[in-house]
């Protein structure tokens, strides 16, 4: 990297302190994809290094959990992640390794937070960690809760500060809503997170694995099984998306803040444990 990136980079990662406020919660997907040529699977740069210590430090080490519903025996080898150089744009990954019994159940972290509250009890119950990609400006509004997640042992994601439709934003925009989102992980964590999945789109634009490159992060994490949980279809047919696509190297997007949710959760966890699959955080199955 050159001394300008350098210094352009340093910039980024400084600035988002100085973002502030409550920006109302959008849906998380978009129905438009971008026009990229992109695969909806796993795709990086060859060449590519993980990143750096300083990026990927900071989630609060898990405690011993309680037993559980969800059948845990050994958890199989983690593979390395897919990464991206470090200044470089980030990878998009949207599942892992599908040679072991691992699968990532992911929360987009914002909403109602009474709701919040009833599905971390709900995950402690069953002693599932999680990654949960917060909004920035959600947990910031809500430290109580994030510092619960870290204590139960989720892993903190990055899911942008304010939940904007980042297809529709000036690159500018783009940038402030990846760096706000990371800086408010900073109080929780002590970083800003190894993990960025964009609001507004599952499948991230050049723009955007540029900005998130520049920010800190060498992974776009997408998903290969999505709830739609947030269109509040009704638990069951929650529960019969997620569990009729369940596999090996999932990667499942949920959310934090819907009623549907909380219950379809103990059907999707029966059939994790029916399919002998290990429910694990995003580092868990990435690496």
């Amino acid at each position: 990297m050159n001394p300008a990136q350098i210094s352009r980079r340093q910039a980024l990662v400084g600035g988002g302190a100085a973002l502030v406020g409550i920006a109302a919660l959008a849906a998380c997907s978009d129905t438009t994809k971008p026009a990229t040529g992109a695969s909806p699977l796993a795709t990086a740069q060859p060449n590519a290094t993980a990143p750096s210590t300083a990026q990927t430090t900071g989630q609060a080490p898990a405690a011993t959990s309680p037993a559980t519903t969800v059948a845990a025996a050994t958890t199989p080898a983690r593979p390395t992640t897919v990464a991206a150089a470090p200044g470089g744009p980030a990878a998009y990954v949207n599942h892992g390794p599908t040679t072991v019994d691992n699968v990532a159940l992911t929360f987009h972290l914002g909403g109602d937070p009474a709701l919040a509250t009833q599905l971390l009890d709900l995950l402690k119950a069953n002693g599932v960690r999680s990654t949960l990609f917060a909004i920035g400006d959600w947990l910031t509004a809500h430290p109580e809760l994030g510092h619960r997640a870290v204590a139960d042992g989720h892993e903190l994601g990055n899911h942008t500060k304010s939940h904007q439709s980042m297809l529709k934003l000036s690159e500018d925009r783009v940038r402030a809503e990846i760096v706000g989102g990371g800086q408010a992980l900073m109080p929780f964590i002590g970083s800003i997170g190894k993990w960025f999945r964009p609001s507004g789109t599952d499948v991230p634009t050049q723009l955007i694995l540029d900005e998130a490159g520049l920010a800190g992060y060498a992974v776009s994490v997408g998903y290969d099984i999505d709830s739609r949980d947030f269109t509040e279809p009704g638990a069951s047919a929650v529960v019969s998306t997620v569990n009729a696509a369940l596999h090996p190297g999932a990667i499942v997007s949920l959310h934090f803040g819907h009623k549907d949710t909380i219950k379809a959760l103990p059907k999707i966890l029966d059939q994790v444990q029916t399919l002998r699959l290990v429910p694990v955080t995003v580092t868990g199955l990435l690496g």
